[in-house]
């Protein structure tokens, strides 16, 4: 009885704290400044994620749409705006994609991450946490974080593109929550992946190509400054400046390294 009661009691307030929380795509400046210094660089980057994904959003959040494009979506624009109506959106996408791909591990990783990214999100901070129902909330989003993670890359271990997704997660936590163990050894496993793609070779043709390396050494560069790894970071945004095709991300670099 106390169990259904304290269940009850979470899902009213996880429901009140979400109700007034609408995903809408953010405005966007009319113009921007130049860019100065790193701060400018963060801003322009976030808008130019808002643009891209807020316009992918508006296309595939409609009953004929792509679940796995949509969740992608608000999963960047959760990232972008740190709003929990994103990483909600993002949550109820990829659950509608499970349903129908149900043994599909790239979704197991990205539903992962953003209930990860609901947990950093959602709107009780302070003293607040303290409180049962606000505090076992955020709790619970870190443990089916942690769930799905770890499921996907139990089912694809040798997928790039899912320990990237995980090492990246665990990473941004606090290492409170002990994944910084598994989220550094998915980093490195994937270095030796980068280095030489023959260990790796069923997905060798991934792990040589543009979109991958940008991602991977964007990804890296963040979940290095994380954990405080700053050499490790400034080799990242290096490597990631000199492979840049993507003139948002390469002007992000510059400013990292300047």
């Amino acid at each position: 009885m106390r169990v259904s009661l304290l269940t009850g009691v979470l899902l009213v307030v996880y429901g009140i704290l979400l109700s007034s929380c609408t995903a809408v795509v953010p405005e966007l400046p009319s113009t921007l400044t130049q860019i100065n210094k790193l701060d400018e660089a963060e801003t322009a980057f976030k808008v130019h994620l808002i643009a891209t994904y807020g316009q992918i959003w508006e296309e595939e959040n409609v009953d004929e749409g792509d679940k796995f494009s949509a969740g992608l979506s608000a999963w960047k624009l959760a990232s972008a705006t740190e709003d929990p109506a994103w990483s909600n959106a993002a949550i109820n996408a990829f659950k509608s994609a499970l349903k129908a791909q149900p043994d599909m591990p790239l979704l197991k990783a990205w539903l992962g991450s953003s209930h990860a990214l609901m947990a950093r999100d959602f709107p009780v901070q302070g003293l607040w946490q303290i409180i049962p129902g606000p505090g076992f909330v955020r709790l619970y989003h870190v443990k089916k974080s942690f769930s799905y993670l770890d499921e996907a890359v139990d089912m694809a271990p040798k997928d790039p593109i899912v320990r990237l997704i995980r090492g990246s997660t665990y990473l941004g936590m606090p290492s409170v929550f002990g994944g910084h163990k598994d989220g550094s050894a998915d980093f490195e496993l994937m270095e030796k992946w980068v280095e030489n793609p023959q260990r790796n070779p069923e997905f060798a043709d991934l792990l040589t190509s543009q979109i991958w390396l940008q991602e991977y050494f964007f990804s890296c560069a963040r979940a290095m400054a994380n954990v405080g790894r700053d050499e490790e970071e400034l080799h990242c945004w290096r490597k990631l400046y000199q492979i840049a095709k993507d003139p948002n991300l390469k002007e992000l670099a510059k400013w990292h390294l300047t």
